[in-house]
């Protein structure tokens, strides 16, 4: 609870939700919420927002970036997953199957030292228009962003290029740190 009020902050419901609380917290959290209605809903709505991403991401409605913990939940529940695995500056022929769930790419980039990587993303099938993806989560450690792409979109595409771009951003300053291709033709033409 919030010296401020009687309240747990967003954060710390969060925490709690993930189960990322010390036990004396999570015990005292237990506790607030039997008596609370304020914060449980406030937690409920946290874990439909949860859920409403995860089905968003299922139907392939969202594009975005997303950690490998994320996509390892998704696995274990038994989504079935297609991934693409590109090195730096790398490119690749793709598509997606009928029974794909989720379409991933892992992009390889030197991201040591960045500060704050930004994605730039077009698609030969209409190359002045751009997409950009600003302050997109990334692990340094890792070396990779993992990309994930509308797969409905994807899906009804006909046969293209989408390329993107990773930028790293430093008091103002871009510097591009890898470009990535993909080769898209629709299934069963792969």
């Amino acid at each position: 609870m919030s010296a401020a009020s009687n309240h747990a902050p967003t954060d710390v419901l969060l925490d709690y939700w993930l189960h990322d609380t010390d036990p004396a917290t999570t015990d005292a959290l237990d506790e607030h919420l039997m008596q609370c209605d304020e914060c449980g809903q406030a937690l409920d709505d946290l874990m439909a927002l949860g859920d409403g991403v995860r089905a968003a991401f299922r139907a392939g409605a969202v594009s975005g970036v997303t950690s490998d913990a994320f996509l390892q939940r998704l696995v274990a529940q038994g989504l079935r997953v297609r991934e693409y695995r590109l090195s730096h500056n790398g490119s690749v022929n793709c598509t997606v199957a009928p029974e794909d769930e989720l379409l991933v790419a892992h992009l390889e980039a030197p991201l040591e030292g960045v500060e704050r990587l930004d994605a730039v993303v077009q698609f030969s099938l209409q190359p002045d228009l751009t997409h950009r993806l600003d302050d997109i989560p990334f692990d340094a450690r890792t070396g990779e962003v993992l990309w994930v792409p509308k797969l409905d979109a994807v899906r009804h595409f006909p046969a293209h290029t989408a390329q993107v771009t990773l930028l790293s951003v430093r008091s103002g300053d871009t510097h591009e740190l890898g470009r990535y291709t993909f080769r898209h033709r629709p299934w069963p033409d792969a």
